[in-house]
């Protein structure tokens, strides 16, 4: 029986959406695997009313997601991971045997948010176009940046080689570019 990071009890066997994970009793937290977690989002037995629904999402925002621990089966530290594309959810998980921790309310955030991306399709997919087309833009951006940098550098190379008239109009230019950052 596996023991809670956060408590050091004995975690106990629960049955929860059809599958068998095990639970702290003392603060609500779960040790799951992959595969289980994977059956979880793909089962919708967990109906929620809102003001619940609100406690989960306020428990999980509480949970300890800085702290390290150690995996219980491997006994490596886990390390933190963002969950899917949702920055907001940060699972412990571990590099070896792939055994996660989900701190208290964090199974319910995951479910929370999974079932409104499955509800919302199209929501979903308009949020990761504006994403990509935001780290599109940034990206253009750094690459003209470096590319103008290159150039500039390039050209301080070029006057260093052909003498000092040329070296001074060179820098004088590179130092321009740089310092219009």
């Amino acid at each position: 029986m596996a023991r809670c990071p956060n408590c050091k009890v004995r975690t106990q066997p629960v049955d929860y959406e059809a599958t068998r994970l095990h639970m702290c009793g003392q603060c609500g937290g779960y040790w799951v695997d992959p595969l289980a977690l994977k059956r979880i989002l793909h089962c919708r037995e967990q109906q929620w009313p809102e003001p619940v629904k609100q406690k989960f999402m306020e428990m999980a925002e509480q949970s300890d997601t800085k702290r390290k621990i150690m995996c219980l089966r491997c006994g490596v530290i886990m390390h933190k991971e963002q969950f899917k594309d949702w920055q907001e959810i940060v699972i412990d998980r571990c590099g070896q045997c792939q055994a996660i921790w989900l701190d208290p309310g964090e199974l319910e955030k995951i479910q929370i948010y999974w079932e409104y991306a499955q509800d919302h399709p199209d929501q979903e997919y308009l949020d990761q176009v504006a994403k990509k087309a935001t780290l599109d833009l940034e990206w253009q951006k750094r690459k003209t940046y470096l590319d103008d940098t290159i150039r500039s550098a390039k050209r301080v190379k070029y006057a260093m080689f052909f003498g000092p008239r040329a070296t001074t109009a060179a820098l004088l230019g590179f130092f321009s570019r740089l310092s219009k950052l």
